[in-house]
């Protein structure tokens, strides 16, 4: 009885062994979808293409990228949540993947429980810009005028489930300042209004940033990343004057869960491979991204980690779901 038992243990074993070594000896065998849930033009849009053309070309097969914008992110993955977990159909995502279920009511997929982790191929790191007509020059003198002027300091945000918005309300909480946030449908209206001074501040992506640094119509006070930026080395880390603090983007492929794992494997190794290239590297450090290589297991684990995080503070922001 024991050897037919173990017989029948090693052969469901050989079974699912053959069938992943297949699944990635056949894979793939026809156009590759990636669904981007953001407008076109935008700066996800254009890494996912980017990324996706490389992807293209050393699979030897098509990769079309899908925008599917609206509702938060939600519309696209909710749309790869269903899609066949067979490595056909994967989406880009950023941290505002694992906001929503934060602040939307009957939420309609679980991150974590529906997808499952490709790779990461960028960081994307914040930086701490100030209206120049804000009498302060350094992070250590923001948060003290934060201090002595409570509820003075308006901050613009593409929403609270963006890492704009995650950004301003962990720096708040971690410099213990009252500060109010003004949400705009997009960061470039935002952006818009620090130029104009309707608000003091606001943290946003280096490119939408530097110019009206170098112009003197902004001014940048730090970086919100645990590394200096690669392209931009003399801005400060926010966290040297502000201990523990840390907010950075991050832009990633993930897939529905059930996906085989050679598929998923072979598809990390290719984006692993793709942001080694010294031509994409170079491309990506121009755009004020930080290329990345990171292993599937390290990715759910970091998905698991920072819904953690991110649920765990925006439970203090008494938001209704809608």
């Amino acid at each position: 009885m024991k050897f037919f038992l173990r017989a029948k243990v090693f052969a469901s074993a050989m079974f699912f062994i053959i069938g992943n070594a297949f699944a990635q000896a056949d894979y793939p065998k026809k156009p590759i979808t990636i669904i981007v849930p953001y407008a076109v033009g935008g700066g996800a849009d254009q890494v996912a293409r980017l990324i996706g053309q490389q992807l293209s070309l050393r699979l030897k097969q098509s990769v079309v990228i899908e925008n599917r914008g609206g509702g938060s992110n939600t519309i696209g993955m909710n749309f790869v949540a269903k899609a066949a977990p067979d490595g056909y159909v994967l989406g880009l995502a950023t941290p505002t993947f694992l906001m929503t279920p934060s602040i939307i009511k009957n939420h309609p997929y679980d991150p974590l429980g529906d997808f499952t982790g490709v790779g990461i191929f960028s960081d994307a790191p914040l930086v701490l810009a100030v209206n120049p007509k804000l009498p302060v020059k350094t992070v250590k003198e923001l948060i003290e005028y934060g201090k002595s002027h409570p509820n003075e300091l308006n901050w613009a945000s593409g929403g609270t489930a963006s890492t704009q918005g995650l950004a301003g309300i962990l720096f708040g909480m971690t410099a213990g300042i009252q500060t109010t946030q003004v949400q705009y449908k997009g960061s470039s209206q935002g952006l818009n209004d620090l130029l104009g001074g309707s608000v003091q501040f606001m943290f946003n992506p280096m490119p939408s940033i530097i110019q009206h640094e170098r112009s003197g119509k902004l001014r940048i006070l730090g970086v919100a990343g645990t590394q200096k930026m690669t392209k931009y080395p003399e801005f400060p880390l926010i966290q040297d004057a502000l201990p523990g603090f840390h907010a950075s983007g991050w832009f990633g492929f993930v897939a529905p869960k059930g996906t085989p794992t050679a598929i998923l494997d072979l598809l990390n190794k290719e984006v692993n491979e793709i942001v080694k290239d010294p031509v994409i590297k170079e491309r990506l450090i121009e755009e004020g991204l930080e290329p990345r290589n990171i292993s599937r297991e390290a990715f759910n684990k970091m998905m698991q980690t920072d819904f953690a995080k991110y649920q765990k503070i925006l439970s203090t922001q008494n938001i209704v779901k809608e």
